[in-house]
């Protein structure tokens, strides 16, 4: 991917905090997150627009917003959500949810994103469920928290397809808990940050860098528990990281 405007691109943070009209507790250290997240992507010459503490329908209207933004003189577009989460869905801090295919999904109508990146980082439980850890032959730990029958070569030229060039970082797989720390900020995104900063001065790819986070945050035992991140992706090209 070309990644060479200044800025690169919007990156927006939506940061979850006061959840004391529901049942869930606040999200404490959530603004060490908050605050390394813009420190690593405003490095990466982003520009970083940050909102705390949104309802499910003002997340979606801001998600609304970025996406109906002209982005012609952008390379790139970030988005990262620290929220409470269920199964498939980030909650608004009024504990309603907003499925992950609502947050993407406006920016594959966005025309000047096409062919460019989208990248999302979502740090939110995806279950209630603590994921335990298995143990290998050798007595170790594992460290792990249609058909066609014709082508048609032309298609191309009639343009791509719309879910293409994203990539979602989700903290944890389904069913199970994401972890934080109160004053440190959490697992996942702390990590993220780490390798980020480190990719970008040895200009490693996105793959790479997401892979290294995967290894180290399922090595960890958490609480008596293992947590594993989760990377998809529609990405078309390789994507190099910036900045440092």
């Amino acid at each position: 991917y070309s990644m060479s405007n200044k800025p690169l691109g919007y990156c927006l943070i939506i940061n979850n905090y006061n959840f004391e009209r529901t049942s869930l507790g606040n999200r404490r250290g959530t603004d060490k997150d908050k605050d390394d997240l813009t420190r690593v992507f405003e490095n990466m010459f982003f520009k970083v627009e940050v909102q705390d503490d949104l309802q499910a329908s003002d997340m979606q209207n801001v998600i609304k917003e970025l996406a109906e933004r002209d982005h012609t003189q952008m390379d790139a577009f970030v988005c990262c959500i620290l929220s409470h989460g269920e199964k498939g869905s980030v909650l608004g801090i009024d504990g309603k949810p907003v499925p992950i295919r609502e947050v993407t999904q406006p920016f594959a109508e966005c025309h000047t994103l096409v062919n460019k990146p989208k990248l999302f980082f979502i740090q939110a439980c995806q279950g209630n469920e603590a994921q335990q850890g298995v143990w290998m032959a050798d007595g170790q730990e594992n460290t792990r928290e249609g058909t066609f029958e014709k082508v048609s070569h032309t298609a191309a030229t009639h343009g791509v397809p719309k879910d293409a060039d994203f990539l979602i970082g989700i903290a944890t797989v389904e069913h199970y808990k994401s972890f934080r720390h109160t004053k440190h900020g959490s697992i996942y995104i702390q990590e993220l940050c780490k390798q980020l900063e480190s990719g970008c001065h040895w200009k490693e790819d996105i793959h790479s860098i997401l892979t290294k986070v995967n290894r180290i945050v399922s090595s960890k035992i958490l609480q008596g528990c293992k947590q594993m991140p989760e990377v998809h992706y529609t990405l078309t090209k390789t994507l190099l990281t910036l900045g440092y």
